[in-house]
């Protein structure tokens, strides 16, 4: 189960998204920034990257303890189907002993199913959690940088089509944020799939915060 391959356009929707029209409006400039940079190379994306990894390996582990139950519920198969060779499903269902058993089989495998898809909701959810927690984080080295340069827009250098390079503030934002201790790491913890759902959508995929 992959849990790390996470982008930057999560993230960058809640900060980078205000339109160049803005800053027209304004008089201002505009400041360009490459986030998967500054997610990749900043002590705090590390960070984050890091503690990912290891709440990633406690999920796959999860994810591996459930491979008995598997293993169980395919034996159980097997078992029916030699059982009920020669009969049609009506027989089957007719049967007073094949079709509980089935039945049981059948929900028994849902569960299964149920948790592995839950697992990697964890992992979508702790992910999205994560990088909303680095935006948080991050947003007041923008602002700050935005203001500097005398700009009134941020956009990321991956969904900008062509900039001047004097635009470029991806250093200056990663100095910054290694620069102050409160930004060098993040808090990340395992956050399950429920958290990101909204209420009422229990079993849906994480709702992006």
């Amino acid at each position: 189960m992959r849990v790390l391959n996470f982008t930057a356009a999560v993230a960058v929707a809640a900060i980078l998204a205000t339109p160049v029209a803005v800053a027209q409006q304004r008089g201002g400039s505009v400041v360009v920034v490459n986030y998967q940079r500054v997610l990749a190379e900043s002590a705090m994306g590390r960070d984050m990257q890091t503690k990912l990894t290891t709440i990633g390996q406690q999920l796959q582990q999860e994810d591996t303890a459930l491979n008995p139950e598997g293993q169980a519920i395919q034996t159980e198969e097997q078992r029916l189907e030699t059982a009920s060779r020669g009969k049609t499903p009506q027989q089957i269902q007719a049967d007073p002993t094949l079709a509980p058993q089935w039945q049981a089989l059948q929900t028994r495998a849902q569960a299964f199913q149920q948790r592995k898809q839950a697992l990697q909701g964890d992992a979508q959810c702790t992910r999205l959690m994560a990088i909303h927690d680095f935006e948080n984080a991050a947003r007041p080295v923008l602002r700050t940088t935005m203001t500097a340069r005398g700009a009134a827009v941020v956009l990321d250098s991956n969904n900008t089509l062509l900039s001047d390079p004097g635009a470029d503030a991806t250093t200056t934002v990663i100095q910054a944020l290694d620069q102050n201790a409160a930004t060098r790491t993040v808090n990340v913890s395992l956050h399950r799939m429920a958290e990101c759902q909204p209420a009422g959508q229990q079993g849906a995929a994480p709702a992006p915060r």
